[in-house]
């Protein structure tokens, strides 16, 4: 006998059985498998995400919003020393986040999906990247440079550590080498 829910915790479980599925299995995952995982109907599923990057869609907005819920950047008015501590903070938390949606980062940001539903220039890690840069310089903790272009340079430094961790490489040295890299470039006096 199937249980009546309420229909937004109908949703939310059909979403939360593939997030489920996608981290373990990948760009694999079929309506039919999330419809069985949730026990739900497919007409059920159609109701909620008429095709299936909505359901994709849904999935990465619940991820920023974890990845907002983890990483807080220091206040606006924090000194310097808190603002540079921060980029180890943030690089960690990213290797760390990113392994632990395991096959669904793949799905999310590197597959179709992504090229057919891109984010917003603002959206995202990198836009993340980008106000943290704006509020380390308006704080007077981090150097003079274009916010956006060094944005997204940084956020491939943080990505690559995640892959290379994922990779299996050791995850405290590729953080640490990551965070020194960041530093270098934000934080005045910090290059070599």
């Amino acid at each position: 006998m199937r249980r009546r829910l309420a229909p937004e915790d109908r949703q939310l479980e059909i979403v939360e059985a593939a997030e489920r599925l996608l981290a373990a299995r990948g760009a694999q995952v079929r309506v039919e498998d999330v419809v069985a995982e949730a026990g739900a109907a497919k007409g059920t599923f159609f109701r909620y995400f008429p095709v299936w990057d909505d359901l994709l869609e849904a999935i990465r907005r619940r991820t920023f919003a974890r990845w907002t819920e983890r990483y807080a950047p220091p206040a606006a008015g924090a000194e310097t020393a808190a603002w540079s501590s921060t980029l180890e903070t943030l690089v960690q938390a990213f290797v760390d986040f990113t392994l632990s949606q395991r096959q669904l980062h793949a799905v999310l940001f590197h597959s179709d999906f992504a090229s057919r539903r891109p984010l917003a220039p603002q959206a995202g890690a990198v836009g993340q990247l980008e106000t943290l840069i704006r509020a380390g310089q308006a704080a007077g903790a981090f150097a003079p440079c274009d916010p956006r272009l060094t944005a997204s340079y940084l956020f491939a430094v943080m990505h690559e550590a995640a892959d290379q961790a994922a990779d299996g490489a050791d995850r405290s040295y590729v953080i640490e080498g990551a965070a020194a890299l960041l530093r270098r470039v934000l934080v005045p006096g910090d290059a070599p």
